[in-house]
């Protein structure tokens, strides 16, 4: 099995304790993965690893080219700023030992047979020529057959032949049933003989049927989808289970290493849809809806038909719910370092700035540096923005209201 020249390793890869040697030569990883890594066990596997790891940043036109690619499919929002560097970095090494002409810097719409219109051989006569339609049990329309009894015309055809037509026809019909029955009990012959013959030879050719040999592993593994490498694997590959990320670097034609299998088939392209109104945008940084004002956008896979159509594609699996939409809004508050719930997209937001004293920076070198009592950084830690660390960017659910109130001395 052929390695990889270059892999670039996500965090699943660590957690899962990969022997990453033995899928290829040379492991690159950025700074944020590793900072991922919390558990004792898995960073005292980080630290005795049994090969070089590289740690690498992308260089930042190549961080914005791939955040392009991720807002035109629609999964900007899903991945997070490591995962965007892995990309790029994925995309840099690409560029650098292969070249990036065969790379996409659009995304591929999926195309899929899901039009309305119906094919011409069922539109035209309502038949498909091969299948039986047995449902349609109405004799309406069709031409009216006349019903004959075999036995009374064949004796009315015998009786306007002549005596002497009528016994030769009668030795004729005669004859040819004789020879049509021995040559059908010389078939059934052959035919067991065949059989016994096949059934030999079968039970030759089944030692191996259904077992998994040396020979074909990989036709199995390639079946089941869990084939790590491909045949002639790419010099330059990314390892993740993320399927946002499997679907960014499928779209722009990077290669994918699969871990446990875990690897997309087909890639997609994502766009906001309101389930209050159902009108649908591209830009996936939306939070409200540009029609009706609404926090009701939901992110669906898109396609399109043969005749270029847009199809959308609902998950019915997972059904709306009204989980934390049901608690009343806390009261609004003013001043510069309030936490208010974002309602609508035009809502003004407080600034949250540090305090002059937080922004002052300790540089005993510089021409403009006074002296004080004490030689080490100065941090802010009394002023109230201190205090409240910017909790603006929780979400409505995630803030303790009642905490909140009891703290600032508010009466129930």
């Amino acid at each position: 099995m052929s390695k990889f020249a270059h892999l670039v390793v996500d965090t699943s890869a660590f957690i899962k304790n990969v022997q990453l040697q033995d899928f290829a030569d040379t492991c690159y990883t950025v700074q944020g993965v590793l900072d991922e890594i919390k558990n004792d066990r898995q960073m005292k596997r980080l630290v005795v690893l049994p090969y070089a790891l590289n740690v690498r940043e992308p260089d930042p036109d190549v961080l914005a080219k791939v955040t392009g690619v991720a807002k035109k499919t629609g999964d900007f929002a899903t991945l997070s700023l490591v995962d965007l560097r892995v990309i790029a970095l994925t995309y840099q090494l690409e560029s650098e030992h292969v070249g990036t002409g065969h790379l996409r810097e659009e995304p591929v719409a999926a195309v899929t047979i899901a039009s309305g219109q119906r094919p011409p051989e069922i539109a035209g006569s309502g038949k498909v020529q091969g299948f039986y339609d047995g449902g349609n049990r109405s004799r309406t329309g069709s031409e009216q057959v006349e019903v004959v009894d075999g036995e009374e015309e064949l004796e009315r055809k015998f009786a306007e032949l002549s005596s002497k037509e009528a016994e030769e026809l009668q030795e004729t019909i005669l004859k040819q049933v004789q020879e049509d029955g021995e040559s059908a009990g010389e078939e059934e012959e052959s035919e067991d003989g065949e059989d016994v013959e096949e059934g030999e030879d079968d039970g030759e050719d089944d030692d191996d049927d259904g077992w998994i040999t040396p020979s074909n592993i990989k036709e199995v593994k390639r079946d089941f989808g869990t084939d790590l490498l491909e045949d002639n694997p790419s010099p330059v590959a990314c390892m993740t289970t993320d399927f946002a990320m499997q679907n960014v670097l499928k779209q722009i034609g990077l290669h994918i290493a699969a871990l446990d299998g875990r690897v997309i088939k087909h890639a997609r392209t994502y766009i906001l849809r309101c389930y209050a109104c159902f009108k649908t945008t591209s830009d996936s940084s939306k939070v409200f809806c540009p029609k009706c004002g609404n926090k009701t956008l939901k992110k669906v896979a898109v396609s399109l038909d043969e005749n270029g159509r847009q199809v959308i594609h609902i998950n019915t699996r997972r059904p709306l719910t009204a989980r934390h939409k049901n608690r009343p809004v806390s009261k609004f508050d003013g001043g510069k370092h309030s936490t208010n719930p974002l309602l609508f997209e035009d809502q003004p937001l407080p600034q949250q700035r540090i305090s002059a004293k937080a922004r002052a920076k300790t540089n005993a070198l510089g021409d403009d540096y006074t002296a004080g009592y004490s030689p080490f950084v100065m941090r802010d830690v009394d002023s109230r923005s201190a205090v409240l660390r910017g909790k603006s960017n929780l979400k409505q659910w995630m803030k303790n209201y009642e905490y909140d109130n009891h703290r600032k001395g508010y009466k129930k």
